[in-house]
């Protein structure tokens, strides 16, 4: 099992840097935009009238979800420890291991439920009507895809927790012994 994890920890990683590398082009891009927004706008009077709806219905929503399961592979998420520091190695792990299972089940509904209304809004034909008519599915399937790879990314570190419950190297190795940094260690 520890092997497999480590072979699908090595997939998901390459999946993470690509997605945190199209959130931060989404980041570079929306800046980007909206200086020559602001620069057409004030010194010619002649604002990008496609720049608002671009920004916020796809480079924005793409920069927040295409940056979570990265955020949690590097442990830079929010994570409220005041509990953890005061239980045992041997039950911190399947604990964690048991409320990562959880919530990868929540953001895999998330994921099915987004699924299906961008589905939902391509077989209608949605769109948003601004200054271009944009097709609502196209910034609709930016969830999903966002939540799945946080399902995956939370299902794998259910797993890896339950796994180093006695294995302290494997803990290191794969990734869990920076999620335990601030805690005192009796």
């Amino acid at each position: 099992m520890k092997a497999l994890l480590f072979r699908s920890d090595r997939w998901l990683w390459k999946m993470d840097f690509a997605f945190i590398a199209i959130a931060g082009l989404a980041v570079l891009t929306m800046m980007g935009i909206t200086a020559a927004d602001v620069v057409m706008r004030y010194a010619f009077h002649h604002p990008i009238r496609w720049a608002f709806d671009l920004v916020t219905q796809y480079l924005l929503i793409g920069s927040f979800f295409f940056a979570f399961s990265y955020t949690l592979r590097t442990n830079e998420n929010v994570a409220v420890d005041y509990f953890a520091r005061h239980i045992p190695l041997n039950v911190y792990h399947p604990v964690m291991g048991a409320g990562f299972l959880v919530a990868a089940v929540i953001f895999a509904g998330i994921c099915w439920l987004s699924a299906w209304d961008a589905y939902e809004a391509w077989d209608n034909n949605d769109a948003l009507m601004g200054a271009l008519i944009w097709p609502t599915w196209s910034a609709k399937i930016i969830v999903p895809i966002g939540a799945a790879s946080l399902s995956l990314r939370l299902l794998h570190r259910a797993l890896a927790h339950w796994c180093s419950v006695a294995d302290e190297e494997f803990r290191e190795a794969i990734g869990l012994e920076n999620s335990r940094q601030i805690l005192v260690k009796d």
